[in-house]
């Protein structure tokens, strides 16, 4: 039996997390799928997971909107960790931390064995620095080299927040937010591929907001004097 970890990354249940649900699975508004999520514009039943010789299928139930996976509109094909899938208002990630960095490991397996080397380095990195097991002993990879894997866990938010100051920072992780899923719902993966693509008007959005996060890190570090 297949079995499946989805996290949502957008929508009204952003954050939830359904981890290792065997297939078949089922996606929509009503209360009999095995996901009910809160989004007007998914169908009552949405889409199916299901296993298909050791393969996991992901089929479109003839919804109003429609479902996209990794920007593609599609009706059926096969999911693999670390795809994204679309229906609604709601985005999902396919697979936990750990599925994603195997499927990682197999992609870095394939690869020039300099390549595999220094990806297989840093996935062991992460997983030291995400653990907390580095004890500070850990260089942290640059961007550069994080261009085949994923970043390790987020800093806890601040503590003991006024509500005043909560709600700032929400506003501030939800512009972050719009404009990282603006970018993520323009990518395209050719199915079964190991690069994502990105046009380059949202690629452009990302860097802008980089250089705006850089310059409020720089203005806290460095702020003006009185």
């Amino acid at each position: 039996m297949a079995f499946v970890t989805l996290r949502v990354l957008h929508g009204a249940d952003r954050g939830k997390v359904f981890e290792r649900l065997p297939t078949p699975v089922t996606i929509g508004r009503e209360e009999g799928n095995t996901i009910k999520l809160n989004d007007e514009r998914i169908s009552r039943y949405h889409l199916k997971f299901q296993e298909d010789n050791d393969k996991v299928v992901v089929t479109d139930l003839e919804s109003t909107n429609g479902t996209k996976v990794n920007g593609e509109d599609v009706q059926i094909r096969i999911v693999r960790d670390g795809d994204m899938i679309a229906l609604g208002r709601s985005l999902l990630l396919v697979g936990s931390q750990a599925d994603i960095e195997r499927r990682i490991a197999e992609i870095a397996a394939r690869l020039p064995a300099a390549e595999e080397a220094r990806a297989r380095d840093l996935a062991r990195r992460l997983r030291e620095i995400a653990s907390g097991d580095d004890r500070g002993s850990v260089a942290p990879p640059d961007l550069a080299e994080m261009r085949v894997l994923l970043p390790g866990p987020l800093p806890a938010p601040p503590a003991r927040m006024t509500p005043a100051q909560a709600a700032e920072f929400a506003e501030l992780v939800d512009h972050v937010q719009a404009v990282l899923r603006e970018a993520s719902e323009g990518a395209s993966m050719r199915p079964g591929g190991e690069r994502v693509e990105i046009d380059f008007a949202h690629w452009q959005t990302v860097l802008a907001l980089q250089a705006q996060l850089a310059e409020m890190l720089r203005s806290i570090g460095e702020p003006p004097a009185e």
